[in-house]
């Protein structure tokens, strides 16, 4: 028994080294390629590789399994000159060394030339060491697990971003919170819940049809708590680990005594932690709930700020009033109805209880998380669309077609036509299926909109300015977010399980825009079709840096532009 735990352990941690080494070569080479072409080679025709760390003298070298016109590169073998396998905690170390040196090749501009300061190494080699470590146990103890409808799809992204150095971090969680409240691990739990006395409790929702309905287990506790006083306090849900941290808060605790929060504990329907890990999903409610959660998951402290909210609601009335896929009846957006708060006069404490409210209007017995269906149950099987479709390439081909018309097209017609652009990334977007076969496009997650500041007028600019950005910062939205990061992992994903190029399903994108671009004129699908490159963030080089919340970018070749060329 005992051997066989051990067994599986050393795999699961043989299997999480190999993909968290492939994460940090593919960023490593997708963010510094082009100022270190010297340094960095890869055949496509015999997959051969080499990566010299020229401060620390070692030249990493390999075979790739599949090699990725996007940069998403699958890795047979990964070894240093005597042939020895490479370990996570080595390259960390020559790419932070690389990185750091002065003068280094690898500084993303002259202001932020020179040598990296310790303690973001040590502080970015930590954040590896736990994403590597959380993905070592998810491997273990998940990678069995079935997907068969929208919660389990929220819980089955075990290895997230493909281009993160660390997307599996979530430092501030003890071994035991990440046994007790990681998705992954398929856990559900009761919420806590605090009652805020109405002078303080702060409430905005989009339109009075989108009140927030509590479930009736949430009442009747309140009205045994404060007995006489329920209608002074309002509701607030708090994650069970947030509960814990904002108790020992001093000004919380004043607030206790003074009896603004009155602590109700916890109780009611079973909430389901998401992908996300701090949104879950309430079934009983009918809803998502966007919790705040003051520690790090991959690079950022997962509170709700009023920044962030104003945003959020802005761009749910905006798109309300504007009902930007009024032509694509299977397009779909998952709103934000409402925030909820606790205001301190530290608006970072008012953050910290900070939530939003996202009501399901889809069914969720056969709606998934497209990255979910992207991802392999394990490194080296097919995607999980790939088993779901049993088949081969004439399957992808059709499914990614009408895929397409559900999500591309909706998409670049909202940006050309009415210039929304959204942050449509794999894990905020669901699909619809029928028998495997997509039916129904929806995107979530509001606060990433941003709007073409040409297409507004000047009352909607005094009405909520946070969302309007000049057009080409627009367009860079869905370029990177949809294009890149969405569409260049689902083609990479179906291209990679049916043995061809990925170029074959670009050329399938590309036929669909020149359609588009044909019958509509479209500006932005010109624009699409003719970039020589489009914008990705530099997420490695930004982490080790500590400029996450404002990223430097990098090129990444429009393969369609490419294939173009006849």
């Amino acid at each position: 028994m005992f051997e066989m735990e051990n067994k599986l352990q050393s795999e699961a941690k043989q299997q999480a080294n190999m993909h968290s080494c492939k994460l940090l070569l593919n960023t490593y080479i997708r963010e510094l390629a082009y100022k270190k072409q010297d340094d960095i080679q890869i055949n496509a025709m015999t997959k051969a590789f080499q990566v010299s760390f020229r401060v620390s003298d070692v030249i990493v070298t390999g075979r790739l399994s599949y090699y990725s016109a996007m940069g998403e590169h699958e890795y047979d073998r990964i070894q240093d000159l005597s042939g020895k396998s490479v370990w996570v905690q080595e390259l960390v170390r020559w790419i932070t060394r690389e990185l750091s040196a002065e003068g280094s090749e690898g500084a993303v501009s002259q202001e932020q030339e020179g040598r990296i300061p310790n303690d973001l190494i040590h502080d970015f080699a930590e954040k590896v060491d736990n994403s590597l470590a959380n993905l070592t146990l998810f491997i273990e103890k998940a990678g069995a697990f079935e997907m068969h409808d929208y919660c389990t799809s929220e819980q089955s992204l075990l290895y997230g971003h493909p281009f993160h150095p660390f997307p599996k971090n979530s430092r501030g969680f003890t071994e035991q919170d990440v046994l007790r409240y990681s998705p992954e691990l398929r856990n559900a739990f009761p919420l806590c819940y605090i009652a805020v006395r109405k002078d303080v409790y702060r409430e905005e929702c989009v339109d009075d049809h989108h009140r927030i309905e509590w479930h009736e287990s949430v009442q009747q506790q309140l009205e045994q708590v404060v007995e006489n006083s329920s209608e002074q306090y309002g509701v607030l849900p708090v994650h069970p680990w947030q509960y814990k941290h904002i108790l020992g808060i001093s000004e919380v605790q004043s607030y206790i005594r003074e009896r603004k929060i009155v602590l109700l504990g916890s109780f009611g329907p079973l909430a389901y932690p998401t992908s996300s890990v701090r949104t879950v999903y309430v079934p009983d409610m009918n809803c998502n709930i966007k919790l705040s959660l003051h520690m790090q998951i991959t690079n950022m402290i997962r509170t709700n700020s009023a920044e962030q909210m104003r945003r959020t609601l802005d761009a749910s009335r905006y798109l309300l009033q504007h009902d930007c896929f009024e032509q694509d009846k299977n397009t779909h957006i998952a709103y934000e109805t409402g925030v909820t708060t606790c205001h301190f006069t530290d608006e970072g404490l008012t953050s910290l209880f900070t939530v939003a409210y996202r009501p399901i209007e889809f069914d969720p017995s056969c709606t998934f998380v497209v990255s979910s269906l992207v991802e392999a149950p394990l490194p080296g099987m097919p995607s999980r669309l790939m088993r779901m479709l049993g088949g081969g390439r004439v399957e992808a081909e059709q499914w990614l077609s009408r895929y397409l018309r559900i999500s591309l097209l909706p998409l670049v017609r909202a940006g050309g036509e009415r210039g929304i652009h959204f942050e449509a990334h794999l894990q905020n977007t669901l699909v619809t299926l029928q028998e495997g076969w997509p039916v129904a496009f929806i995107v979530r997650d509001l606060e990433g909109v941003s709007v073409d500041i040409e297409h507004v007028n000047s009352a909607e600019r005094d009405r909520s300015e946070l969302l309007f950005y000049p057009r080409e910062k627009a367009w860079a939205r869905t370029s990177y977010y949809f294009m890149i990061n969405h569409l260049g992992s689902l083609i990479h994903a179906l291209a990679r399980d049916v043995s061809v190029q990925e170029e074959h399903f670009w050329e399938i994108v590309r036929e669909l825009l020149e359609q588009e671009l044909k019958h509509t004129g479209n500006t932005y699908v010109r624009h699409l079709l003719k970039a020589d490159a489009f914008m990705a963030k530099q997420n490695l080089v930004s982490c080790l840096r500590g400029i996450s919340q404002t990223p430097d970018y990098v090129a990444v070749q429009n393969v369609m532009n490419r294939i173009g060329v006849k």
